[in-house]
């Protein structure tokens, strides 16, 4: 059973989440008057950030300055 400061540390994130959320909410709310601009920002940073996840993924399971590519086959043009 959780208690005092572990009760705290495991509701932070959630609850910070959850503040964010709200005040994500808030604001395109109060910019409804922009709708086009705020859908294009919205894509724009939705893209971004599969473009990062996408790039860090590639750094995490790319082959160091020497190793190899192991079973995967890299054909170049002849």
């Amino acid at each position: 059973m959780l208690r005092g400061r572990a009760v705290t540390a495991a509701l932070v994130s959630p609850a910070a989440q959850a503040c964010a959320f709200v005040l994500g909410c808030a604001v395109i709310h109060a910019a409804r008057a922009h709708a086009a601009i705020l859908t294009r920002l919205l894509a724009a940073v939705a893209i971004a950030a599969a473009v990062l996840v996408l790039l860090a993924a590639s750094l995490d399971y790319a082959p160091g300055p020497d190793e190899t590519f192991g079973e995967v086959s890299v054909y170049a043009a002849s």
